[in-house]
């Protein structure tokens, strides 16, 4: 059992609608069963298992959450909706005895290869009561009765092992009678304290984990196997601790994730993870060992027996805890059922993934809602206005009357004295603090949130006399002020019509942590910042309008005024016009457009920020051929990129970023992964992928990979130096902080390049080629040289391409007249062609030869790479024609070169959606106009069918018997396809 990928499904299941997961299961299990008694298919038996194995993993995270408890009620209030409840719980494990009773009837032999599932279907039985008991509420004795008799009667066979008869017969109808009696748990307390040891709990932590083995489970084992009488005490502490061993590597594994996806998180927040995760791997190693020495000396003892198995089917060391022949024997016996448990976790998985796509489109408005909540607190707490503090002086004495306002998800208001005492340790940041800063950017834990949330901003907030001497002030001014209908009327329309642009969704999991206040709707975030609105933020939220007396006033004034001017107001209607004017079908563009071309230039994206959708256009240059129009929903839409086959979208949901891979006309992701797993360009990171027949797998960067510091970190002290020629080592370490990085794949598809400007206002390039199996860099390959003095440290870089042809690296930045930038990798000097002003955009021709540029001066040129590694440009006369000016800056233009003679450009510019086909040959030019703006309002109002629904969103069952070979079957790593890769 791989922790890390058990890691992946708590992260799936840390949900509150658990109990709705296990009966989809169990009802979709359930059908596959009935399928199976009626083709009687013994082959079908393993895939039939993996369910079970699914509701075992459930099992073992409710455990999880109950650890070191003395029953339910002790539970932190934060995590009880995440539990199950005892019926759910009890229904499951009668489920269990069913499914086993129909995979192995007892009145037929089981087959010898899945003798072992059926054992594991008892620990899974053993699991599921150990849940019960550690929940401590009280079931029925009849109930009880049923569950025993159910178990005794499943397992009824001539032919079980005597570890699993010892399950069945001794230990669970032990365990089953104990149900609901606190006699069990103060025994296990007795024994935990005797020796000063405890368990963990989840809401402390499940780490740091680290228990003595030498006496307590010296005496632990001795009562699990030497007492005949009264065990269950002994034994079910040993489980426990075994279960809380593989609990905090799993839980390691989670958090180490977390840390390097989230901002904010400094070094030694991963460091602690890290010397937490090798102390737990230390502590279960010596648990492991203590308890297989004594299963190896008691070999016949079944309570060790069933320990055993239990620690030989979930190792993920990968070799027998201790190396004797019996140990050796059981570990390869247990092989294949090892096998199985991996595959069903990873299946396990991919279905969990799936189902929370599928629930995209069920909660739109609260998504849209709290999307709008996260991204405006922040320029609410920059722009909200405050008078001058040097008029009001302040004396010390009044300090603790100082709030100030943070960016955590309850925005608590905190006093000053609280943030002294996270930052007496900040020595730059507590002088800043006492000056009584009205802004303040910081790092550090909100001291008012349960846990570690982490906050970037704070904004101060008047003291309470101040702020209602302002009010009054307020208040007077205002008393005779008239409306009139431009100002109030018109804000209002503008809201109320914005406010129906959301269509994303939010899975319940990414709820935030902390209840949202019902003025995040009132106050309208998403309404004040459209683009039809020309009132200032500042204007329209006030920390002030929480004042529910001085609202009323004000809007009775403006009501009764609003009423008077509306008398003198006549309105003409032309004869024959209905009052109601017929809706527009033109659709809204996103306030921030965003394209890209495919990598073959023949296909556009286009999404926007804050979108909850991704178009695709196929496109076609041909008279009287119509481009086809896709449309992916996707939330929280970051990036999106494609190829020949497949389009990705890097999506931000709740605090993680995720990757969704989908076919050209597909609806729901094939392979969704969070983006720890898969990426391209991390923040300081490259990292380079395959895709594969649903699966992605990581390609190897070489042996040395370039370490870049992350903004705000001081530079290593060992940071190179470049040498005469302007290069690096490929071992050493850069300066400073990245500022950008560029990314692009050769049209050979055999190199990829990186250009990355840092804060030392020097660029860096980097050629990689693919060699025996990973991307590898080479010492001449590396350039670096000085950009010019102006330039700002905000991201210049638009592109950056590959000619392998002529061994150069064409790099385009919109940051002076110095660019483009050739960089010849034969030569060490840097060639700069003055084209014309800054580069906006460029693409590359399918020989790699020939270039595509438009700059900031409103020119497109067309422009080839020849020997001398200079650029000779020709300028397009005739494609920039028309266009606006205001197209030409970075984002509002892009270019694609799909064939070596056509050039296509797109903007989204004052309402419309141009794309422009330019074909030059021999010097001629010939332009063609083409508008998606029908295709785009199309696809927006666009539905699916209801009576196509389920044939267009029916995703393959995970349960049914499909096979896991994809899921392993790339261990010949081949090279990437870039077409599809990107």
């Amino acid at each position: 059992m791989s922790h890390p990928l058990v890691a992946a499904v708590w992260e799936q299941l840390g949900r509150r609608d658990v109990g709705n997961i296990l009966r989809e299961i169990i009802g979709e299990h359930a059908a596959e069963l009935a399928v199976f008694q009626m083709q009687d298919d013994v082959s079908r038996i393993e895939p039939l298992i993996r369910p079970v194995l699914w509701i075992n993993a459930i099992f073992d995270l409710q455990r999880a959450y109950l650890q070191g408890l003395t029953n339910v009620h002790d539970c932190h209030p934060y995590f009880l909706p995440y539990l199950l409840p005892s019926e759910a719980i009890f229904s499951t494990l009668m489920y269990l005895i069913r499914v086993k009773s129909d995979l192995f009837p007892s009145n037929t032999p089981a087959p010898p290869d899945f003798a072992r599932h059926r054992h594991f279907i008892a620990q899974v039985l053993l699991g599921g009561i150990r849940l019960l008991l550690l929940r401590g509420d009280a079931i029925p004795p009849d109930l009880r009765f049923n569950l025993e008799r159910a178990m005794r009667a499943a397992w009824h066979h001539p032919d079980l092992s005597s570890a699993e008869r010892y399950l069945i017969m001794d230990l669970l109808p032990r365990a089953i009678d104990q149900i609901g009696s606190p006699e069990l748990s103060k025994k296990q307390s007795t024994l935990l304290v005797s020796n000063n040891t405890s368990l963990p709990s989840f809401a402390s932590g499940l780490y740091p984990f680290s228990i003595a083995p030498e006496t307590l489970m010296t005496d632990l084992l001795t009562g699990a196997v030497a007492n005949k009488t009264d065990y269950l005490a002994s034994f079910f502490t040993l489980f426990d601790i075994i279960s809380a061993a593989e609990f905090a590597l799993i839980q390691c594994h989670v958090d180490r994730r977390r840390i390097s996806q989230e901002q904010g998180y400094s070094n030694a927040a991963a460091s602690k993870v890290e010397e937490a995760f090798a102390q737990a791997q230390e502590t279960r190693k010596k648990l492991v060992r203590t308890v297989m020495a004594a299963f190896d000396d008691e070999f016949s003892a079944p309570s060790l027996q069933v320990l055993a198995t239990l620690i030989l089917s979930h190792n993920a060391e990968g070799q027998p805890p201790l190396q004797t022949r019996r140990i050796r024997d059981s570990w390869t016996r247990l092989l294949r059922i090892r096998g199985v448990l991996e595959d069903s976790l990873g299946l396990l998985v991919r279905w969990l993934i799936n189902r929370r796509v599928q629930m995209w489109d069920c909660n739109g408005e609260l998504e849209s809602i709290s999307q709008d909540y996260q991204r405006h607190l922040t320029q609410w707490l920059q722009n909200a206005s405050l008078p001058d503090p040097a008029a009001q002086p302040q004396s010390r004495d009044k300090r603790t009357s100082i709030m100030y306002a943070v960016d955590c998800p309850a925005v608590h208001m905190v006093p000053k004295a609280l943030l002294e005492e996270q930052l007496t340790s900040r020595d730059t940041l507590y002088e800043h603090l006492q000056e009584n800063p009205e802004f303040l950017t910081l790092n550090i834990s909100c001291p008012l949130c349960p846990g570690d949330i982490r906050i970037q901003h704070a904004r101060m907030i008047k003291p309470l006399g101040q702020a209602l001497t302002a009010l009054q002030d307020v208040s007077e001014s205002n008393r005779n002020r008239r409306y009139s209908i431009a100002d109030s009327a018109s804000r209002d329309t503008t809201s109320q019509s914005s406010s129906t642009s959301h269509t994303t969704s939010l899975d319940p999991s990414e709820f935030p942590r902390s209840p949202v206040s019902p003025i995040t709707r009132t106050l309208g975030f998403s309404d004040l910042m459209t683009k039809h609105s020309n009132t200032s933020v500042t204007e329209l939220i006030s920390p002030l309008s929480s004042h529910a007396s001085s609202d009323q006033l004000r809007e009775r004034q403006g009501t009764r005024s609003l009423s008077r001017e509306l008398k003198s107001v006549k309105i003409a209607f032309p004869s024959g016009a209905s009052l109601f004017r017929k809706a527009s079908t033109k659709q809204k563009l996103p306030r921030q457009p965003r394209s890209c071309f495919s990598a073959t230039g023949r296909t556009l994206l286009l999404w926007g920020a804050g979108t909850s959708w991704v178009m695709r256009f196929e496109l076609s240059t041909v008279e009287g051929q119509r481009s086809k129009g896709h449309r992916y929903d996707v939330s929280g839409v970051q990036y999106a990129a494609a190829g020949d086959k497949r389009c990705a979208v890097i999506a931000a949901v709740g605090e993680h970023l995720e990757l969704l891979i989908f076919e050209s006309t597909g609806t729901i992701a094939d392979a969704y992964l969070t983006i720890e797993f898969v990426a391209f360009t991390i923040r300081e990171e490259v990292r380079v992928y395959e895709l594969g027949a649903g699966a992605i797998r990581r390609v190897p960067l070489g042996e040395h990979l370039d370490r870049y510091p992350l903004l705000g970190e001081e530079p290593p002290s060992e940071a190179a130096t470049p040498s005469k020629e302007g290069q690096y080592a490929n071992n050493q370490t850069r300066p400073q902080a990245v500022i950008e990085r560029k990314i692009q794949f050769s049209v050979d598809e055999k190199h990829f390049v990186v250009a990355t400007h840092l804060g030392d206002h020097c660029a860096y390039v980097d050629v990689w080629g693919w060699n025996a199996g990973q991307w590898i860099i080479t010492p001449d390959k590396s350039r670096s040289f000085k950009l010019p003095s102006w330039t700002a440290n905000d991201g210049d870089l638009t592109c950056v391409f590959y000619d392998s042809f002529h061994f150069t690296v064409i790099m385009t930045a919109f940051l002076g007249r110095e660019s483009p930038m050739l960089v010849s990798l034969a030569d060490p000097n840097i060639v700069s062609d003055p084209l014309s002003i800054r580069i906006v955009h460029a693409a590359q021709s399918p020989s790699g030869t020939r270039f595509a540029m438009a700059n900031g001066a409103g020119e497109i040129y067309m422009c080839e790479c020849k020997a001398n590694t200079l650029l000779t440009p020709y300028q397009l006369k005739k494609a920039s024609t028309k266009i606006s000016l205001a197209a030409f800056k970075p984002g509002n233009l892009t270019l694609s070169f799909p064939q070596e003679n056509e050039i296509l450009a797109f903007w989204a510019k004052d309402g419309k959606l141009s794309l422009r086909a330019i074909r030059y040959n021999e010097g001629a030019e010939v332009i063609n106009d083409f508008d998606l703006r029908p295709d785009f309002d199309r696809l927006v109002v666009e539905r699916v069918p209801a009576g196509n629904f389920p044939a267009q969103r029916r995703q393959n069952s995970s349960l049914s018997n499909q096979s896991v070979a994809e899921m392993d079957a790339m261990t010949p790593v081949r090279r990437p396809d870039m077409a599809e890769l990107m």
